[in-house]
C-alpha cells in the first residue's frame, strides 16, 4: 500500500507520458475520437481496425509509457512503419504484434508477430544490435505479479520480424552501464527470499552475448523499485530497492568496473529503512539518490506510526561511499511532499505537538522557533485563512495550506516546495 502512496506523491518528478515523436495513441479507447484525429492518423486507424480481424488492441502496463501504437522509421529507409500489439483472447497464442508500412495516403500491413504471456508489461522502440535500425522490446507476463516475466527484442528487416533475444525477468533496464558507446540490457531475476542475479547482456555481432553476472545473496521479498542512470558524473549503474519482512527495506548499487559488475553496498545494513522508499534522481541533477528515512530530533520514543518521517537522499562518492544530498518531508498518505532548504538539515526538527494529519510546525532545534507550518484545512475554514496560507494540495474535502515565518515561498526560488 505505501509503493503505491509513494508513486502517486512522485507521480510529477518521475514518470513522463509521451504522446509525441514516434506515439501517439495512448488508449484504444481514444479509437473513437477519430474526427479529433490528422487524415494521416485516421487513415492508419482505419487500417490496423481492418488488419485486427476480431482482435483488440492493447497498450502495455508499463505506466511510463502507455501509448498502443508507435510510428517510428524503424528499418532507417525513410518511411514510417506503425507498431502495434494486440490481443486475441479465444486463441491459443493470446498477444501478437503487426508492423505498418506508410504507403502515400495510407498503411500496408508488412509483418506479424506473436508475443508470449497475457499481459504486455512494456513496450518501447531503440536501436538494440547496434545496426542503425530501431528494435521492438517488449516485457510479457502472466498478469501474475508473483511470477517471473518475460522479455523480448525483435528485429525488423523490412519484410518479417526476428526474436534475437528472450529470457526472464523480474525487472530489466537498457542503459550503457559499460560506457563504450552501445545500448546493454541489465536483467534481474529473484528467486525469493533466497538470492538474486543479476546480468548485463549486449549485442554482439550476431547475437546478446552476456557481460557480466552478478549474485546477490540477501533473502528478498522483492524488488520493488529497480532504476538505471548516472551513479555518479562518470559511473553509470543500477540501483535496486528491495522490501525484506514485512515493511523494512534497503538499496543496492550496482556498477560496472572493469567489464564486471560490482555491488557497491554489500552489506543492507548501509541503507535499511523502516518503509520502502523509492530511489531515483530527486533533485533534477542528472544522479540517481538513494533514499532512507530519518526520524525527526525529538520523536525517539514516539509510537511508530505517528512519527512524521523525514526521507533524506544520497549520493555515491566514490571517495566518502554514501553523501547527504537533500531531505525532503514527506506525507505517507501520498497527498504532498517539500524539500527541505539545505540549511534545515540539523537545524530545524518538527515539534513533537504536531499531528501529520491535522498541523505540523517546523521548528529551529535550538530555541523551537517555528520556521514554517503546515494545516489541514475544511472548505470552508480555508476560505476565511487562504489570504494568510498559501495553497500546497487539496485532498477530497481538505485544503492542505502552508505557512512560513521566514522568506520560504511555495513554487519559488531555490527553497521550492515540491507536489
Amino acid at each position: 500500500m505505501f509503493k503505491n502512496r509513494w508513486v502517486s506523491a512522485i507521480a510529477g518528478g518521475f514518470l513522463l507520458l509521451l504522446l509525441s515523436g514516434c506515439s501517439f495513441l495512448s488508449d484504444p479507447k481514444s479509437l473513437m475520437q477519430t474526427p479529433q484525429l490528422s487524415s494521416d492518423k485516421e487513415s492508419l486507424i482505419s487500417v490496423i481496425k481492418t488488419e485486427l480481424k476480431g482482435g483488440q488492441i492493447i497498450a502495455p502496463r508499463d505506466v511510463d509509457n502507455t501509448s498502443s501504437i508507435r510510428t517510428p522509421d524503424l528499418n532507417n529507409d525513410g518511411v514510417k512503419e506503425a507498431v502495434v500489439f494486440y490481443e486475441t483472447p479465444e486463441e491459443a497464442v493470446r498477444i501478437h504484434g503487426m508492423i505498418l508500412e506508410r504507403k502515400g495516403d495510407t498503411w500496408a500491413l508488412k509483418a506479424r508477430f506473436d508475443g508470449e504471456g497475457q499481459v504486455l508489461e512494456t513496450f518501447s522502440i531503440q536501436d538494440m544490435t547496434g545496426d542503425g535500425n530501431l528494435d521492438i522490446v517488449a516485457g510479457f507476463s502472466s498478469g501474475d505479479v508473483e511470477l517471473q516475466k518475460g522479455l523480448t527484442v525483435y528485429t525488423y528487416n523490412g519484410s518479417s520480424v526476428e526474436k534475437v533475444l528472450s529470457l526472464p525477468y523480474n525487472h530489466f533496464m537498457i542503459d550503457d552501464l559499460n560506457q563504450d558507446g552501445k545500448p546493454d540490457i541489465t536483467v534481474v531475476n529473484l528467486k525469493r527470499d533466497q538470492f538474486a542475479t543479476v546480468t548485463t547482456y549486449q549485442y554482439d555481432k550476431s547475437s546478446f552475448k552476456e557481460l557480466s553476472h552478478l549474485q546477490l545473496d540477501d533473502p528478498v521479498s522483492e524488488y520493488y523499485n529497480a532504476v538505471s542512470g548516472n551513479i555518479t558524473p562518470n559511473l553509470k549503474g543500477v540501483i535496486l530497492d528491495a522490501s525484506v519482512g514485512t515493511h523494512s527495506a534497503f538499496s543496492s548499487i550496482i556498477v560496472m568496473k572493469d567489464g564486471k559488475l560490482v555491488n557497491l553496498l554489500p552489506s543492507q545494513d548501509m541503507t535499511l529503512k523502516d518503509y520502502p522508499i523509492m530511489s531515483g534522481d530527486v533533485d533534477n541533477d542528472g544522479i540517481l539518490e538513494v533514499g532512507m528515512l530519518e526520524k525527526p530530533k525529538g520523536w525517539e520514543y514516539i509510537t511508530f506510526e505517528d512519527i512524521p518521517w523525514l526521507f533524506s537522499y544520497y549520493q555515491w562518492d566514490e571517495n566518502k561511499g554514501l553523501k547527504f544530498v537533500m531531505q525532503q518531508y514527506m506525507d505517507m498518505a501520498g497527498r504532498f511532499y517539500f524539500n527541505f532548504p539545505k540549511e534545515w538539515r540539523g537545524n530545524v526538527t518538527i515539534d513533537t505537538k504536531s499531528d501529520k494529519n491535522e498541523h505540523l510546525w517546523f521548528v529551529k532545534m535550538d530555541t523551537n522557533e517555528v520556521v514554517a507550518e503546515i494545516k489541514f484545512f475544511s472548505l470552508s475554514d480555508w476560505e476565511h485563512n487562504k489570504d494568510d496560507w498559501q495553497l500546497l494540495a487539496r485532498d477530497n474535502d481538505k485544503i492542505i495550506g502552508f505557512l512560513s515565518h521566514t522568506d520560504l515561498k511555495v513554487n519559488k526560488g531555490e527553497t521550492e516546495i515540491k507536489r
